[in-house]
């Protein structure tokens, strides 16, 4: 497990290296806001590297990360991309456009349009009801996995030009595995009989682990894929009004408790920059000798090949030192994830064209 003075010393070293376009989607609360502020504080001296774009539902939030960044980080261009509904396809295709115009129109610090890295946190609170969408999808699954996919799909073209190989960086219970019966694969929406907390993670978890190695196959070279669990992470979101009274309450008694678990806003921040590092790289571009000096180790995949392009890591940035639901697994699996994804992404493509 990668500590704190690697994790900071690997963070250190990005603002270094070549300019970097970041697009955090979900960035106006939550974690994706940690890694705004943490991305300004690692170019507080080399503002004109950076480009961040804020996608988000909350433009006074957005408002206010934009100006931390610009006074924080000297010269770094900082822009909001509203979203109305990161849940609906249609308003995912409009961002992904409206990002693509943008530096079609104006490429950063001399490179061509591009995204070097794309952070996703979007989530509904586990508290919240997840209503069905006008679209056709269970609304905390599509926030989780489906609009995630999304994105990726439609910001491919611009991941694909980064210079360097690009990074996906997906929030929210990578390396976790629950106990799947044999021949009950956790693909699509939970059913309502079982639907809640434990079974959306498995599905979303489940899927991603073995859509992210998909992917890796199609751009190897290009673009390495990460999801992670970020842990019992500090912030605001224990307190707002979304969650029930009766669980602030507790967990104002209870916090003090978990100190020792919890992770800060700023390490959370940081970890989720080390994961852009060269510790996690596209399938095909680092070997035990090019790798030997790499801050933190090179991680190990989910198929357990050195650098092999698809992660699913713990909060510290953690592999596992097993392949990724390995009892399960079988050769076609990926194939079988893949299959239904892209037939529920041309589903809503369908019905939006129709619209």
């Amino acid at each position: 497990m990668p500590q704190l003075n690697a994790i900071r010393t690997g963070v250190a070293e990005l603002a270094k290296g070549p300019p970097l376009v970041v697009a955090l989607v979900g960035a106006t609360t939550g974690i994706g806001s940690y890694v705004a502020r943490a991305l300004a504080a690692a170019f507080a001296k080399d503002g004109s590297k950076l480009r961040v774009y804020i996608i988000g539902r909350k433009p006074d939030r957005a408002e206010t990360l934009v100006q931390f960044g610009r006074q924080t980080s000297p010269g770094s261009d900082w822009r909001f991309v509203p979203v109305s509904d990161a849940s609906l396809m249609s308003d995912v295709d409009q961002v992904c456009r409206h990002v693509a115009e943008l530096e079609e129109e104006s490429p950063f610090a001399g490179g061509p349009p591009r995204l070097d890295v794309l952070y996703m946190s979007q989530a509904l609170s586990p508290f919240q009801k997840s209503p069905t969408t006008k679209e056709g999808l269970d609304t905390q699954m599509s926030l989780l996995y489906y609009s995630r996919i999304r994105f990726i799909q439609k910001l491919t073209p611009l991941l694909r030009a980064a210079p360097g190989s690009a990074r996906v960086i997906s929030i929210f219970a990578g390396n976790m595995e629950d106990s799947i019966k044999p021949g009950n694969l956790p693909i699509g929406t939970p059913p309502a009989s079982s639907y809640g907390i434990t079974d959306v993670r498995k599905h979303v978890t489940f899927m991603k682990t073995f859509l992210f190695e998909e992917l890796v196959e199609q751009n190897a070279g290009k673009i390495s894929f990460v999801h992670i669990y970020p842990g019992l992470v500090d912030g605001p979101g224990f307190y707002s009004d979304v969650i029930p009274l009766w669980f602030r309450i507790i967990w104002r008694v209870l916090k003090p408790l978990l100190s020792w678990y919890i992770t800060s806003e700023k390490d959370c921040g940081e970890v989720m920059l080390f994961l852009a590092t060269k510790r996690y790289p596209a399938k095909d571009t680092v070997t035990p000798e090019t790798g030997a000096n790499v801050i933190g180790g090179v991680a190990y995949s989910t198929q357990r090949d050195l650098g092999g392009g698809a992660y699913a890591v713990g909060q510290r940035g953690d592999e596992s030192k097993n392949v990724s639901w390995a009892k399960v697994r079988k050769s076609d699996t990926a194939k079988e994830v893949w299959d239904h994804t892209t037939s529920i992404l041309a589903e809503t493509q369908g019905e939006n064209d129709s619209i």
